[in-house]
């Protein structure tokens, strides 16, 4: 199963990213954009974690992460950040740098204001659905409950089991990216598996809770040890 302490610790940065993005969002709004260092880096999370070092006292203590995680909740961050936002430019609206950097990181961060969620595609939903296949592959052979061949799809495309595997996956890879390690959109459309109603629309005031990883990977294996659904 999920490794308990990693994984409380991912939730408690996907909370305070998206507490800091709203942050960075509004500030910038009103005028204030955090001033950016030159970055000189080849990766987008190093750029993060300078920019995080360098302004870390001033953010909101909610959004706020340990020092000690510092480095893994700029891995997280910026693949929040960059994979899950598209910038959506107004007219006349053009590109600005604060520091006369224009790295990916700085472009994206500056235009927090205009950040819009991405929308996965077709491909995305599918490579998801690859993923929770994947990971019920996975949980199988950690807890060493035998998985007959198609068993995975099928928990997948159950509707009685298919928000478990998509907890299941979205937990793996809520861990895997505070290591910078990202599938892009998929893991999008690995959260609106979990966040969204079937019909379509999110779930308001959905939070994700240690518990519910918990109760949907046992969920998972006492349906493996049954068989099929």
């Amino acid at each position: 199963m999920l490794p308990a302490d990693d994984l409380r610790l991912a939730i408690d940065i996907q909370s305070r990213s998206y507490k800091l993005l709203r942050w960075v969002a509004e500030g910038i709004k009103k005028g204030f954009i955090p001033a950016t260092r030159a970055h000189e880096y080849a990766g987008v999370s190093d750029s993060a974690l300078d920019w995080l070092e360098h302004h870390y006292l001033n953010f909101p203590a909610e959004a706020r992460p340990d020092r000690r995680h510092l480095r893994q909740f700029a891995n997280f961050f910026s693949t929040y950040v960059m994979s899950s936002f598209d910038v959506i430019e107004h007219p006349g609206m053009r590109l600005q740098s604060p520091c006369g950097c224009y790295c990916p990181w700085c472009a994206q961060i500056v235009n927090a204001p205009h950040l819009h969620a991405k929308k996965p595609s077709k491909r995305d939903k599918a490579r998801a659905d690859d993923l929770m296949c994947d990971r019920i592959a996975a949980l199988s052979l950690e807890e060493e409950v035998p998985l007959g061949p198609g068993v995975a799809a099928q928990l997948v495309h159950d509707r009685a089991t298919r928000r478990f595997a998509g907890y299941s996956a979205y937990g793996h890879w809520l861990i895997k990216r505070m290591d910078g390690f990202s599938d892009g959109k998929s893991v999008l459309a690995l959260w609106r598996v979990i966040a969204w109603h079937p019909t379509g629309s999110p779930i308001k005031g959905f939070a994700l809770q240690y518990e519910d990883f918990l109760h949907a990977e046992q969920s998972l294996l006492d349906t493996m040890r049954k068989g099929a659904p």
